[in-house]
């Protein structure tokens, strides 16, 4: 599972169970998620272990039908070589995810993954907007390296930590 699906399935966890709460007044939630896994950098495996803290409200109309999510995410992710334990970084994310239930769409904003390495400054960074409907990609304003490159965004940093 990518990086991206699992924030996303964190997030989507927590609305289901939000979704279940009664009307009228808007519903707070909080949820926090550990992960960790591998993916393949060719010659090497990117280990990675990382953190989410989720806090969010859902609002409802006067019939008690959800409106709209807001959900802040933040956290971080170590990410480490299989081969020189040694070589680690620490991306940092920070960002909003607001759903629209009339419209089924959903503008992820902020910091996704920033990765900085001290002496190199940013190695990647997925910051700015991107905006779904019906899950697909309607608009992206700002850089989305991990959007658009995936773990090879993770591997290349590891192989500029390495040099």
């Amino acid at each position: 599972m990518n990086r991206r699906s699992l924030a996303m399935l964190a997030c989507g966890a927590t609305l289901i169970f939000v979704g279940a709460a009664s009307a009228a007044p808007p519903d707070h939630f909080t949820d926090t998620d550990d992960y960790s896994g591998a993916a393949s950098c060719g010659t090497f495996d990117d280990l990675y272990e990382g953190h989410l803290d989720v806090r969010g409200i859902t609002t409802f109309d006067k019939n008690g039908n959800r409106v709209r999510d807001v959900v802040h995410v933040s956290g971080w992710e170590r990410n480490w070589r299989s081969d020189d334990p040694s070589v680690s970084i620490t991306a940092k994310r920070n960002f909003n995810v607001t759903y629209t239930y009339a419209t089924d769409t959903e503008k992820d904003a902020g910091q996704i993954y920033q990765q900085v390495l001290p002496g190199q400054g940013v190695l990647f960074h997925d910051v700015g907007n991107i905006i779904f409907q019906g899950g697909q990609v309607v608009t992206i304003h700002g850089p989305h390296d991990t959007f658009e490159q995936g773990d090879a965004a993770f591997c290349n940093a590891l192989v500029a930590a390495s040099g």
